[in-house]
């Protein structure tokens, strides 16, 4: 199932992401799913609990997921999945994501060197079905 990002949305989550580092960013995927497709129309870049100590971890202020959750519900869409980084290091789930993560998410992770406009050197997307199995990449698809 591959998931399909609007490519402004996307330029929000790389501007996010070069904005927060070398801390995690953070922030939820809302969108649409259309037949085997996790079609994101819109990002929320949130706050990261962990603040200005987080270079290893992040976790979603409660605040931003009942904001979140409060959008989906006005624009009719689903939160399919959430968005954080990797600063330096590789797009790939940590023991920390993987333990922390929820079946049928999608988990987009950003591998970030720098502040900079074109820090964002990779971005993968997975699902961890759960803390026992491996995680599954998804394809990543730059939308209109």
């Amino acid at each position: 199932m591959p998931i399909i990002i609007q490519k402004n949305e996307l330029e929000i989550i790389k501007k996010h992401a070069e904005e927060i580092f070398p801390y995690e960013a953070c922030g939820g995927l809302l969108g649409r799913l259309e037949g085997e497709n996790k079609i994101i129309v819109k990002v929320y870049p949130a706050e990261n609990r962990f603040g200005k100590i987080a270079w290893d971890s992040f976790e979603i202020e409660p605040k931003d997921m009942l904001e979140m959750d409060k959008i989906s519900r006005k624009e009719n869409l689903d939160i399919l999945g959430f968005y954080h980084t990797h600063p330096n290091h590789p797009a790939i789930p940590s023991n920390f994501d993987i333990n922390a993560s929820w079946p049928y998410y999608s988990y987009v992770i950003l591998s970030v060197k720098g502040n900079s406009p074109g820090s964002v050197s990779d971005i993968k997307s997975y699902l961890m079905p759960d803390r026992n199995s491996s995680p599954v990449e998804e394809e990543i698809i730059a939308g209109k």
